[in-house]
Order: structure tokens, then sequence, then C-alpha cells
């Protein structure tokens, strides 16, 4: 079982990035050259070489050989569903109205009435 949480979180940490997202998408259809991605996303090769390595070691892209130079693909189209997925998570928190984190205030005179905070946590269980 902590494999496969270790597993997840690799994976969402690997997503975690803009221009990791950025790069996916470019390698969507039929995938890309370094020098497409350096070229497209104007950055140097060696920060696209280090994304895609932590995307590589995530198991969300493959390299290939292609004579002297190197392809990207991305290893499972699924991948799109789950960031799909992620972005309607944040069109509903965004359009709903009743969403608003609190954040709790401890310290500077604001006391924190969770139920834990006051004592009665034990109660409540």
């Amino acid at each position: 079982m902590d494999e496969n949480i270790n597993r997840t979180a690799t994976i969402a940490q690997a997503l975690a990035h803009p221009l990791r997202l950025r790069i996916l998408e470019l390698l969507r259809e039929q995938g890309a050259y370094v020098m497409h991605l350096t070229a497209t996303l104007q950055r140097p090769q060696a920060n696209i070489s280090q994304h895609l390595a932590i995307l590589r070691e995530a198991g969300l892209v493959q390299d290939e050989r292609e004579g002297m130079t190197v392809v990207y693909r991305v290893v499972d189209p699924r991948i799109f569903d789950v960031i799909e997925q992620i972005q309607q998570l944040d069109l509903v928190r965004r359009e709903s109205t009743e969403w608003a984190p609190q954040r709790a205030h401890h310290g500077r005179g604001m006391r924190c009435r969770c139920p834990r905070c006051r004592g009665d946590y034990a109660q409540a269980r």
C-alpha cells in the first residue's frame, strides 16, 4: 500500500508544475522532439530536459531515439483525463458561492473555536 501511495505522490508531484503540464499538452498527439519543446516554450534545453526527466521518472513520458535526436511521447493518454478532472475540480471550486476556505486564527488574541481547540473534541467523538 505504501508503494501505491508513493507512486501516486510521484505522479502528482510531476503534474504540479505549469511547465510540465504544457509539455504534456505538446506531447499529446504524436510526441515531440526536445528541440521543438525548447523553441515552442522558449526555455533553455537544459531546463526542458530537467522537466522531461521528472515526467519520465514518474512514468508519464518515454523517450525514443530517432537517429541523433530524441522524441518524447506520453506513455498513457489517460493522464489527460486526470488533468481534465483536476481542471474540473478547480472550475467547481471557483463557481461555488458557498466554497470559502476559512483560516484558523491562533494567537494574536483570537481563539480558534473548533472542537479540538475548545477541548471538547473527545466528547464530540
